[in-house]
C-alpha cells in the first residue's frame, strides 16, 4: 500500500487542533456523556495547554454539532464587560438589546461556549454562575472553559449548581498519554524515537500536550525530517542541542516581554518583580499559587525587618502586576488580576521556555544588585524644580536604577503620615540622597524636613550619602561648603546620572 505523505507541521503543531494526533483523555467518555445529557451545563477547567478547548471541539465534532449550532465567546475580547447583559450586547453587536431578547437568541443554539472564562471580570463570572439555574429553565446550555481557579471560585455561588452543572478539571497528562501522542506522530511520519528520547520528552513536557508537540517538531527539524519518510529512521534526541535551539527561537519571541515584566514599575533594589519572575521560572506548573510565590520569596529572609520590607514590596508589586502585564501587551502570556490567587502561564510555549530559561541572563540585563536598601537613590527637591527632578528620575530608571520619587508613590502615600514615611525613605531606605539645590529648596518646610533626615542618615553611613546637584548659586544651611557638587549649568543630566551609576557600582 502506498504511504500517505504528511508534512511535519500537519502532525506536530501546538498552535492548532490535533486532527492527526488526537489522544482521548480519561475524562473523555464522562465529558461526552455530559454533552449528551439534556439541560446540563459544563464547566471545564485546567491549566493553559492542557487541551481543554481541543477536547470540547473534538467532542462537538463527534456529536455532529456544527458551528451553526454554537455561540462562541472568547472572554479575552470582553474583559471590560461590566455585567451579563453588556457581555452579550457586545458579543452580539447589539448595544441596545434587552435581556429577554438575549435569552431568545441564545435559546436557538445548542451551546453557548465561553472560552478563557477567567478573563471576564469577577462580578460578571459570578453573575453568569448565578444565572445558570435560570438559563437551565430557558433551555440554554453553557460550556465555561477556564483556568482551575476560575472554576473553583464558582463553588458555593449557588447550592444547587452541582445539579445542573457538570464540572471537570483537566490536569497535566500521564506518561501513557504522552507515549500515545508520540506514537501517533511516529506512525504518520514513519520514524521512531529511541526509548531514552521518549523518556526525555515525557519528563521535559511535564504532561502538557502542547509542549510534547514543541519538542517533537523541533527535534525532527534538527534531524532534517520535514515530512513522512520513505524508509523508517530511528531518532536520538540531543537534548542539550535541542535546548539551545528552542531558547534561541523563543528568546526573540519572549525575552523582551519577560524583561519588561521583571522591570515592573521601576525596578527597586529589592528586585521584587524580578524575584516573581524567578519564582515562576523555577516552578514547572502552569498555575502557580500566590502563596507559594510568597513562601519562596520570604522563607530565606531571617532578619525580621528585612522580611517585613520584602513582604510589603511583594504586596505592592502584586497590586500593580496586572497593570504591568497589560501595559507590556503580555496578557496572552501571563494572567493575573488582583482577585486571583494564582499566576497562570497562558502560553504553554512560554512555560517550556521558562523551564529552560537562563535567569542569570535576565539578572545581568536588569543589573540586579544585592542591597540592604529599597532605593538606589531618593530625590529631594522643591516643587518648582519638578521638571528637573522628573528628568533625573527618567534617566536613572532607563539605566536600571530605582528612585524614590513622590509622584510615583501617591497611592501608597495617600492618607498616611508623611513625616514617618519620609523619615524611613530619606534616613533608612535609600542608598543615596540627591538634593536639587535651588533658591526654592531652602525656603520649603518639607525640603528642610527631608534634608534634616538626610543629615541624620549621613552620620550613620560609612560613605558619603548626600549628593547635591546645583540648579543655581543658592546655599543650603547645614551643607558643608567643602562638599563637592554636580552643577546642571555646566554638566548635562546624562553626565550626572552616569556619575551616580559609577558611584553605585563602585560600592558593590
Amino acid at each position: 500500500m502506498e504511504r500517505h505523505i504528511y508534512r511535519l507541521e500537519d502532525v506536530f503543531d501546538e498552535s492548532k487542533f490535533p486532527d492527526l494526533t488526537f489522544v482521548p483523555i480519561k475524562e473523555y467518555p464522562f465529558l461526552q456523556s455530559a454533552i449528551r445529557t439534556a439541560g446540563k451545563h459544563i464547566t471545564l477547567s485546567g491549566p493553559s495547554g492542557s487541551g481543554k478547548t481541543t477536547i470540547i471541539k473534538r467532542l462537538l465534532l463527534e456529536e455532529k454539532i456544527t458551528d451553526n449550532d454554537l455561540f462562541w465567546i472568547n472572554a479575552r475580547e470582553y474583559e471590560n464587560a461590566s455585567n451579563f447583559l453588556e457581555l452579550f450586547a457586545m458579543s452580539l453587536s447589539e448595544p441596545n438589546i434587552k435581556l429577554e431578547s438575549v435569552f431568545d437568541l441564545l435559546s436557538c443554539t445548542k451551546f453557548v461556549i465561553i472560552d478563557d472564562f477567567h478573563f471576564l471580570p469577577k462580578d460578571v463570572r459570578f453573575e453568569i454562575a448565578q444565572k445558570l439555574k435560570l438559563l437551565h429553565e430557558k433551555h440554554i446550555r453553557f460550556i465555561l472553559i477556564g483556568i482551575t481557579s476560575s472554576a473553583q471560585e464558582l463553588v458555593g455561588v449557588d447550592s444547587e449548581l452541582g445539579i445542573r452543572n457538570a464540572p471537570f478539571e483537566l490536569k497535566t497528562q500521564d506518561a501513557d498519554f504522552t507515549n500515545a501522542l508520540i506514537s501517533k506522530g511516529e506512525e504518520l511520519l514513519n520514524f521512531n524515537f529511541s526509548s531514552k528520547s521518549k523518556d526525555d520528552i515525557i519528563s521535559a513536557s511535564s504532561g502538557i500536550p502542547s509542549i510534547v508537540h514543541i519538542i517533537c517538531r523541533n527535534a525532527l527539524i534538527m534531524n532534517s525530517i520535514t515530512e513522512t519518510l520513505f524508509e523508517s529512521q530511528k531518532i536520538e534526541i540531543d537534548f542539550e542541542r535541542l535546548k539551545k535551539e528552542i531558547i534561541r527561537i523563543f528568546d526573540a519571541k519572549y525575552f523582551n516581554q519577560i524583561l519588561a515584566i521583571a522591570k515592573g514599575k521601576g525596578q527597586s533594589t529589592l528586585n521584587t518583580y524580578f524575584d516573581i519572575i524567578e519564582a515562576i521560572s523555577r516552578d514547572s506548573r502552569l498555575e502557580i499559587p500566590i502563596e507559594d510565590i510568597k513562601e519562596k520569596l520570604l522563607q530565606s529572609i531571617k532578619d525580621e525587618k528585612k522580611r517585613k520590607r520584602k513582604s510589603s514590596s511583594l504586596q505592592s508589586c502584586l497590586v500593580n502586576l496586572a497593570d504591568v502585564i497589560k501595559s507590556n501587551n503580555s496578557t496572552s502570556l501571563i494572567y493575573y488580576n488582583k482577585d486571583s490567587n494564582v499566576i497562570a502561564i497562558e502560553d504553554p510555549s512560554l512555560r517550556f521556555y521558562l523551564n529552560l530559561f537562563d535567569i542569570e541572563k535576565l539578572r545581568n540585563k536588569l543589573r540586579i544588585r544585592e542591597s540592604q536598601f529599597t532605593y538606589d537613590v531618593a530625590i529631594s527637591f522643591a516643587g518648582e524644580d519638578r521638571v528637573v527632578a522628573e528628568d533625573f528620575k527618567r534617566l536613572c530608571e532607563q539605566n536600571g536604577l530605582s528612585v524614590f520619587y513622590d509622584f510615583d508613590r501617591q497611592a501608597q502615600l495617600w492618607g498616611r503620615d508623611l513625616s514617618r514615611i519620609f523619615t524611613d525613605v530619606y534616613r533608612y531606605e535609600s542608598n543615596f540622597m540627591v538634593i536639587l539645590v535651588s533658591d526654592s529648596y531652602k525656603n520649603k518646610d518639607w525640603t528642610n524636613y527631608e534634608f534634616a533626615n538626610g543629615k541624620d542618615a549621613e552620620k550613620e553611613r560609612s560613605l558619603e550619602y548626600l549628593l547635591p546637584i546645583r540648579i543655581d548659586d543658592s546655599h543650603i544651611k547645614g551643607l558643608k561648603e567643602t562638599v563637592s557638587y554636580m552643577d546642571l549649568r555646566t554638566q548635562s543630566m546624562e553626565q550626572i546620572v552616569d556619575a551616580l551609576i559609577e558611584k553605585i557600582n563602585n560600592i558593590q
